[in-house]
């Protein structure tokens, strides 16, 4: 899979003039940057591409006096952004990468749909980190982007250690519905109370979004107690199994037209 395809001029004429306009200026020297359309370079680990069933699209190509500094490969495929990225680190750490440590508190609650999930992994022996981003296509599937570096790598290797694991947060992820844009508003928590807070603009009804981000909570495993709505206003208690005594919110406000405020929260009951 590795090399360029065949070319017509124009084609060449369209990859220099990409090639150049993703080039910037660099410190440490010159960096040259190439695109590969359906290619990887013979130099990039081979595992990056081969160890995933996702479709590759291509890469582009860092080199600086000659020397792979950096890689950004696109991929596609079906399924949601979590388990994507999830099963292409699953096949790299069983070929020798590992989890960079994510600083602070796992995040959970609102987030505007295409955000998606973001991890890190290095790899001791290459002296090479990898970047990744998983994203929901808005045709379906996820879209996955892999940065590779080389250049930066030690840095990073040398500060990797046990450390403590961050606290994970009680809120599942929540995406709007297609068509809604979703304004987070803030958010976070720890030691038994967490919240996310966002504005969406929207004419759906309390009722039927309040539904939507219910169907989320209930895949996550929250269980409903109760609730109720009308015009301008709805509302759910949740129990969150398997957590000792957490409890949840919903609360879905039409304060203005066009605009909906929408809040979660869980809080352990002492």
């Amino acid at each position: 899979m590795s090399g360029a395809l065949p070319e017509t001029e124009r084609e060449r004429q369209l990859r220099q003039l990409a090639g150049r306009l993703l080039a910037h200026p660099d410190p440490s020297g010159p960096v040259t940057v190439d695109i590969l359309p359906v290619g990887y370079p013979e130099d990039l680990p081979p595992e990056l591409v081969d160890a995933t069933d996702l479709r590759f699209l291509g890469s582009s190509v860092r080199r600086r006096a000659g020397a792979l500094v950096g890689a950004d490969m696109v991929f596609d495929g079906p399924g949601e952004p979590a388990v994507v990225i999830a099963n292409y680190e699953t096949a790299l750490i069983g070929v020798g990468w590992e989890p960079l440590d994510r600083p602070g508190p796992r995040g959970g609650g609102f987030e505007p749909l295409g955000f998606g999930e973001m991890s890190s992994l290095a790899d001791r022996k290459k002296s090479a980190a990898l970047f990744l981003h998983a994203m929901d296509r808005e045709d379906g599937g996820t879209e996955l982007r892999v940065h590779y570096d080389a250049d930066h790598a030690r840095e990073m290797i040398a500060n990797m250690g046990p450390g403590m694991p961050p606290e994970a947060s009680m809120l599942p992820r929540l995406k709007p519905p297609p068509g809604v844009r979703l304004h987070p508003q803030g958010g976070g928590g720890g030691g038994g109370r967490w919240k996310s807070e966002a504005g969406a603009q929207t004419e759906m009804a309390p009722m039927e979004l309040e539904a939507y981000f219910a169907k989320q909570l209930e895949a996550a495993g929250w269980g409903r107690l109760a609730g109720s709505a009308d015009e301008a206003f709805a509302w759910s208690s949740w129990l969150i199994p398997d957590s000792g005594e957490w409890r949840g919110v919903l609360i879905v406000l039409a304060a203005f037209p066009g605009w909906r405020q929408v809040s979660v929260q869980a809080e352990l009951r002492r």
